[in-house]
Order: structure tokens, then C-alpha cells, then sequence
């Protein structure tokens, strides 16, 4: 018997790491298991694997959410699948009216969306503050009742999972593909640091632009799809020649990147909601044997204790970046440990083909 698995997302890009390479790539490699990816962008051709290519998502919110339900409903009565993987926050209502349609959903929470509208966290700014409680009290409840009926919930963390009572919770993290890196040989002399995902201040982008602009030698390079673009006049006032930006990089265009660096940076502000994140970006530099400067976070102290794979800066400034970045750099002895903890560790730590 074949079944079909459709993974829906309309914020993700097809291509997402987490959604097409790590999942749906495992997921087709499984005998009588057909999946679809319904998203924007483009794949790679592979075997088992068909596209159903959706419109990109809108940047006014508002009607991207409605958008994104209407597109849900179309694919719901066009597409045959015997189960609907959802990744995406703005899907709650889809979801929860194709778990109300009899259809089996798994929920995928790569972030804790019951933290989304705290007070005082403010991490969905584009709410208006006067119907966050609103807004609050619809998310929570779409979420319990996906949490209770949903045929499973995937988390990113653990920390995640122990939200949800669905006796199906598991955690599928963010661990790395090893072979994707095998070829990559970084260089401490390079002295480049490599920035990989959206700038932005949740990452404490503009912290270390400050902290690079005063190392005269020191270069950086961001890769990424979507590039803020005051913060990039930022980053070539700061930073002039020493700045390059890439955009979005396949996997092995990814790994070439990082024999070109010297460092990786895993870096996110001091919110609540970045406590627990275990990013893609930290098992790839480990992988790859990029040692890390990451800021202090809950997650960020763990792993590098654990990894041993690079330093924690003292804090989320500009200040406490640079020095991080100096100590980084003062010793290639040192940077090397780094290196080859980092590989090390990630082999029995942080290795997909173990999840």
C-alpha cells in the first residue's frame, strides 16, 4: 500500500533545511511512502518527491493568513493525502478545520507558539498591542485543540514537546546531516565570520556589525534569503569592502562557504523565546568544524559547554561580541580545539541519521 504524505507550509521556502532536506528527503527514502511538498520556491528533482508549487507568501500579514487558509482548503479538496504535515503558526486555523474535516494532521512546532503573545515579549510586533490578548486567546485555544486531536505533534525541542499533551508528541530536532559537510575545511587565517539566516535584532545583528567594525582585519559574510535592507546600508557603512552578502546558498555552495570562514556566529538576543532554540546553524558549524561565538542564551550555554566547540561572549552588546571575537582570534591552537571538538561532538550529538 503507498502512502502519501503532503507537507504543507506557505512561509517556508520548498528548500527549507528543516522541512525538505532533513524530512521529506527521510521520508521518501521509507518503501510505499510518496511525499508531496506543497510550498514556494523550487527542489531539487528527487525521487519520490513531488512539488505543488503555491504563491509566495504575501509581506502584509493580514492577507497572507487569509490567503494562506483559502490556499489550505484548495489543496484539502485537490491533493489525495493520506497525512497533512503543517509547519507553520499561520496555519493554526487550516489545521485545525482539516483535524474537523477527519483528515490526519501532524502539527510541527519549530517554535513555542504558546509563547508567541506573552506580555512583555513582543516577539509578534505586528500585532497591534490592543488585540494581542485577542489574538492570544485564539492561538492558545487552536493550539490546544490541534495539541488534542491532531493525529501527532513534532517539536524542535524538548523544551517544546512538554507544552503538548498528544500522546504522539515527539521531538524531531534540528541536527545536522553529516555527509552534507564532510567536504568543508575552514581556516582560521581566513579571518572571516560567517552569519547565516535573516538578520535581524532577535539574532543581535547590528551588535555584531559594531563589534567586526572595530577588528580592522576581521571580514563578514551573510548568507541568507531576505535582507533588511536598512540593516545592510548598516553593514556596508560599518564595514565597507569587509561586508559581503551572498543570499540564499544550496547545501553545497553552503559547505564551500564555510572552508572559506573562520568562525560561525550563533547569536540571539536576550528574549524569553530564543532561550531554548537549538538552531540548524549550530550542528552545521560543528559539522563543518566552524567554531562558534554564540551569546549567552539558556540552549547556547548547554551546547557549547557540551560541544565544547566554541565561546560564549559575556553578554548580548556590541562590546561583549568584540571581545568574544578577540579571544576567538587570538590563538590558532585554541581555535583549532575548537574546530575539532565541535566535530567531534556533533557525530554522536547532534547527527540526523541518528533522530
Amino acid at each position: 500500500m503507498l502512502y502519501t504524505i503532503c507537507h504543507f507550509t506557505t512561509v517556508h521556502e520548498a528548500d527549507d533545511v528543516r522541512i525538505f532536506y532533513k524530512e521529506c528527503v527521510s521520508l521518501s527514502k521509507i518503501k510505499n511512502y510518496k511525499v508531496i511538498i506543497a510550498a514556494s520556491g523550487n527542489i531539487p528533482k528527487t525521487k519520490n518527491i513531488t512539488h505543488y508549487r503555491i504563491p509566495k507568501a504575501r509581506t502584509y500579514r493580514p492577507l497572507r493568513i487569509l490567503i494562506s487558509q483559502l490556499i489550505a482548503l484548495r489543496l484539502v479538496i485537490r491533493l489525495k493525502a493520506d497525512v497533512w504535515h503543517i509547519h507553520d503558526p499561520e496555519l493554526l486555523p487550516a489545521a485545525a478545520l482539516m483535524i474537523f474535516l477527519k483528515r490526519r494532521v501532524i502539527w510541527d512546532s519549530h517554535e513555542d507558539y504558546f509563547r508567541q503573545f506573552v506580555q512583555g515579549l513582543n516577539y509578534r510586533i505586528y500585532v497591534p498591542r490592543s488585540i494581542r490578548p485577542i489574538v492570544k486567546c485564539i492561538v492558545e485555544s487552536l493550539l490546544l485543540y490541534i495539541d488534542k486531536n491532531a493525529a501527532g505533534i513534532v517539536c524542535a525541542t524538548s523544551s517544546m514537546a512538554e507544552k503538548y499533551v498528544n500522546k504522539n508528541t515527539v521531538v524531531v530536532g534540528n541536527e545536522v546531516v553529516l555527509n552534507e559537510f564532510k567536504e568543508s575545511k575552514p581556516k582560521f587565517i581566513n579571518k572571516t565570520v560567517v552569519y547565516t539566516g535573516q538578520p535581524s535584532s532577535h539574532q543581535c545583528y547590528r551588535e555584531i556589525v559594531e563589534a567586526i567594525s572595530k577588528i580592522p582585519d576581521i571580514k563578514l559574510i551573510v548568507a541568507c534569503r531576505e535582507f533588511n535592507q536598512n540593516d545592510m546600508s548598516y553593514s556596508i557603512a560599518a564595514l565597507s569592502e569587509r561586508f559581503q552578502y551572498l543570499g540564499w546558498l544550496d547545501r553545497n555552495k553552503l559547505s564551500e562557504l564555510f572552508s572559506n570562514s573562520s568562525l560561525g556566529l550563533v547569536t540571539y538576543s536576550n528574549s524569553s523565546n530564543h532561550q531554548d532554540n537549538q538552531p540548524n546553524k549550530f550542528y552545521e558549524f560543528c559539522a563543518a568544524g566552524l567554531p562558534i561565538l554564540a551569546t549567552p542564551t539558556r540552549s547556547n550555554k548547554v551546547l557549547i559547554e557540551n560541544s565544547k566547540a566554541g565561546i560564549l561572549a559575556t553578554g548580548f552588546d556590541g562590546e561583549s561580541i568584540l571581545l568574544a571575537l578577540i579571544e576567538l582570534f587570538s590563538s590558532e591552537v585554541n581555535w583549532l580545539k575548537h574546530s575539532n571538538s565541535g566535530k567531534n561532538w556533533v557525530k554522536k550529538n547532534g547527527n540526523w541519521a541518528n533522530s
